[in-house]
């Protein structure tokens, strides 16, 4: 068919269009920062000046909300501010360790390089805690099913025999008497319950706040059995990351641990741990000897530093360690979830039974006595 054949105002798509536009929303989800930070590094990294690469990044995005946020750090850059400036006033959507790295780069001048290494740290940490919510899902979806179906027996089920075995006036076995006590107590109390553990949750979380909250959680978590296992390969692997990114831009080991040290704001004993360590690599000591001394380091990870340092090739030390935490990360929790499933199927399953045990042991009595 010839050119001619279209009409002056047809396009040729007929129906249906091509998907070229942008499928906008409101909020900021981690797949636009990490879009946003892909597409800034590809633009420096081709010489576009630092403002426009901002502004067409930030046009580039699907999120409203990301779109104000970078046109604000936009005009600041363009008013002499530096890039991790602007970001720094946007604390509740870049993280500390992004900023950080992202001055390392500006610093260095290897911003375009940093960027890029970047996208590739938050691609990975957002496939990670991808693998662990989706391992997680099922365990939480069973333990909600099995906790509603046990309330819905004992609330709804068990008082349409309460009347039945109380009428026989004989002596109920234990369990039957504790199963229909817990009964009645939920049907009168359990808007009371529900209220109690609301005002427990709200003020646990006010006692969470407090720094002496914070470091008795956090105390506490590291020290559990497989909870504790799972968060302390998870800093071994962060300290790693951010480490070996912060260095191979340049940054000094004195800033770098600093920089550390906020990064694990959200850990009140790390944060303590790496200013220590800091100090101590101030006054001469070396990493290794700073990290063990801290308690808080796998005996791995300080043989690796320590070793890094020796050969001089810390950066390179620090990426090995942070792929060998990470694959054990992923294993653990795998292994965490299938466990934790067997455990809910079991626990809910006696809890079932038992329930069932105290309904049906009165009427086994029952029938047994009639002649």
């Amino acid at each position: 068919m010839s050119v001619d054949a279209y009409d002056e105002g047809d396009d040729g798509f007929g129906l249906l269009k091509p998907r070229v536009s942008l499928k906008v929303h409101r909020g900021i989800r981690g797949d636009d920062i990490l879009s946003f930070f892909r597409q800034l590094s590809t633009l420096i990294g081709a010489s576009t000046p630092i403002y426009e690469s901002i502004v067409i990044a930030g046009e580039q995005g699907q999120s409203t909300e990301l779109r104000e946020v970078v046109s604000g750090i936009a005009q600041k850059v363009a008013g002499g501010s530096a890039l991790y400036g602007a970001m720094l006033q946007h604390g509740e959507h870049f993280r500390r360790e992004w900023i950080e790295i992202i001055r390392s780069g500006e610093i260095s001048g290897q911003l375009a390089r940093v960027l890029a290494q970047l996208t590739e740290q938050v691609d990975r940490a957002r496939v990670l805690r991808g693998k662990i919510v989706s391992a997680m899902i099922y365990p939480a979806i069973l333990f909600a099913v099995c906790v509603l179906c046990v309330v819905v027996l004992i609330v709804k089920v068990v008082p349409t025999f309460a009347s039945m075995f109380t009428s026989t006036g004989k002596r109920l076995p234990d369990i039957t008497q504790f199963v229909l006590d817990l009964s009645e107590f939920l049907q009168h109390h359990g808007l009371e319950l529900l209220a109690g553990i609301a005002i427990f949750v709200l003020l646990f979380r006010r006692y969470a706040r407090t720094s002496g909250g914070r470091a008795t959680i956090h105390s506490t978590l590291l020290g559990l059995p497989i909870v504790g296992d799972v968060l302390v390969i998870s800093y071994m692997q962060r300290f790693a990351n951010n480490g070996a990114l912060l260095l191979r831009a340049g940054m000094p080991l004195n800033e770098t641990i600093a920089t550390l040290a906020s990064i694990f704001e959200t850990n009140v004993l790390y944060q303590r741990a790496m200013r220590r360590v800091q100090r101590d690599v101030e006054c001469g000591g070396e990493l290794a000897d700073a990290v063990e001394h801290t308690g808080l380091f796998t005996s791995l990870a300080v043989s690796m530093i320590r070793v890094g340092e020796q050969s001089g090739r810390l950066p390179q030390v620090l990426d090995d360690v942070e792929v060998y935490y990470r694959r054990k990360l992923e294993t653990v929790v795998v292994r965490m979830t299938a466990s934790l499933e067997t455990v809910v199927i079991i626990v809910m399953g006696a809890i079932v039974a038992a329930v069932l045990s105290a309904i049906y042991l009165p009427m086994f009595s029952m029938s047994s006595g009639v002649r």
